[in-house]
């Protein structure tokens, strides 16, 4: 009897254990998320592009011209609009608020044709009210592997997205 008990756990040596267990799990959990949820990254590759449409096809009825901006490097993006008795640019629409990208997400790069590719700094799009002025390409990296393709093509006023792994591509919409 008394040899079972020399070889017996501590609570507190229990507690220790399962203490740095969980401490683990929460550092370790959030990398693996995007992998877990991956419908998370694409309704938010989805939701730009919607409210892109969104942008043009207001910039074409409300007669104004608005600026979509992406920011690198605060990894966001917003809208500001040109009109009069707006001098700060505010747009005054609840669909149209600043978007930060999830922490899953890197905005790569953007380029804007004719033009040259921005991968620091700020890019900004005009969209006016004969449509985009630009064609675009916005690409977004979820993994070493995977990206997004946001293009938004100046010709037929249309907005596509792409999914591009190494094995292949997909259009989402």
């Amino acid at each position: 009897m008394k040899h079972f008990f020399l070889k017996a756990y501590t609570l507190l040596e229990l507690l220790i254990v399962l203490s740095i267990i969980s401490i683990v799990f929460f550092i370790v959990t959030p990398r693996f998320v995007s992998s877990i949820n991956p419908q998370k990254t694409r309704n938010f590759v989805l939701r730009m592009q919607n409210t892109l449409t969104y942008l043009s096809d207001r910039a074409i009825l409300g007669k104004k011209v608005y600026l979509f901006t992406l920011d690198l490097e605060e990894r966001r993006y917003f809208f500001t609009v040109s009109e009069e008795g707006n001098e700060t640019g505010e747009v005054r629409d609840r669909y149209l608020v600043p978007v930060s990208f999830p922490d899953n997400l890197v905005l790569k790069s953007v380029k804007i044709i004719p033009g040259n590719e921005v991968i620091e700094g700020k890019a900004v799009i005009p969209f006016t009210p004969n449509g985009m002025l630009f064609s675009f390409e916005i690409v977004i990296e979820e993994r070493g592997d995977r990206y997004y393709l946001v293009l938004g093509n100046s010709f037929n006023n249309r907005i596509t997205v792409l999914k591009k792994s190494s094995d292949r591509t997909e259009v989402l919409y």
